[in-house]
């Protein structure tokens, strides 16, 4: 079994090939499967965000990424505000949305 760490390595890394974006579902799966991952996972997945700032991941393969980072016990607000001055991007978008919406039902 693979550390967080490599896994991390890969996700960073990736580019989908031929517009198949499956191996990133395979890469994030192993990453949830390992538990809790680590904070440093945060800049990790935005950056996922940041390099396809107009895509979900053709089958939505980064919604797996807003699920699993929402399902994280940390306050990763501050990481996604700065991610999205960096770049801009939908799934960033949707997920400041989120978490206003979240705060103002509160």
């Amino acid at each position: 079994m693979r550390q967080a760490a490599q896994v991390l390595h890969d996700i960073d890394q990736f580019h989908p090939v031929d517009g198949h974006w499956l191996a990133l579902d395979d890469l994030l799966g192993e990453l949830w499967s390992l538990g809790t991952p680590p904070p440093e996972s945060l800049p990790v997945l935005f950056g996922v965000f940041e390099r396809f700032p107009d895509d979900d991941g053709a089958l939505g393969v980064l919604w797996s990424i807003v699920h699993g980072i929402e399902s994280l016990p940390y306050a990763y607000d501050a990481l996604l505000t700065e991610s999205y001055r960096r770049c801009p991007s939908k799934m960033a978008e949707i997920m400041l949305a989120r978490l206003a919406k979240s705060v103002a039902a509160r």
